[in-house]
């Protein structure tokens, strides 16, 4: 089961969301992220949040066509987007995309990253998804798909990926352990539509990018 959810960061284009709720089965919502929706006359299954950066006539709106409304306090232990999250595995989601998860506030954008981790523990693959960036974790070695030119950047989202190596790409990399914060394996390139990804240990930050 696929669930997306949007919130209140960078609005993504219409084409980006309309192509990612193609296959979904559940659409959340998340505070500011309803405008989006609205604008984009796109229902959502449900809408959350404490409202407080919502315009509420929105929100009022989309109460009235139909979309089931959870509020919360303002002052609680979750961001709206991690609430909408947690709706989403209660759900059943195995696949979760983010859109609007990045933007001015940094502290959210790190705080979505850390859902990813989160998703990860569960078994379930979290996206964040903007226009210019695709971003998730893994934990297993994968084939990455893409074509050719296609910027592609791994980054470790722990102390270390273990004898990392990275075959059929632009710059490959044989058995190098790669540490928190180490900026080598920034910004690669596919030279054909396959990247394979091999280590013994650790979790990998996988970044398609583009300007």
């Amino acid at each position: 089961m696929k669930a997306i959810i949007v919130s209140g960061g960078e609005a993504p284009s219409k084409q980006l969301l309309l192509n990612e709720i193609k296959n979904s089965n559940l659409i959340i919502g998340a505070d500011k992220g309803c405008e989006v929706l609205y604008n984009y006359n796109i229902s959502p299954n449900y809408i959350l949040g404490d409202f407080d950066s919502a315009d509420k006539d929105i929100i009022k709106a989309m109460e009235v066509s139909g979309c089931e409304k959870i509020k919360y306090k303002k002052e609680k232990d979750f961001t709206d987007t991690e609430i909408a999250f947690n709706l989403a595995v209660e759900k059943g989601a195995k696949e979760i995309v983010l859109l609007g998860g990045t933007g001015t506030r940094y502290d959210h954008s790190l705080s979505n990253l850390g859902l990813m981790l989160k998703a990860l523990k569960m078994s379930i693959i979290l996206k964040i998804i903007d226009d210019n960036n695709i971003i998730f974790l893994t934990d297993k070695s994968m084939i990455l798909k893409g074509n050719k030119g296609d910027t592609i950047s791994f980054h470790a989202y722990c102390e270390c990926v273990k004898n990392l190596n990275i075959c059929g790409s632009k710059y490959d990399l044989i058995n190098y352990d790669l540490y928190l914060g180490d900026g080598l394996t920034t910004s690669n390139e596919f030279i054909g539509n396959d990247i394979k990804i091999t280590f013994d240990s650790g979790i990998l930050m996988v970044l398609y990018t583009k300007d």
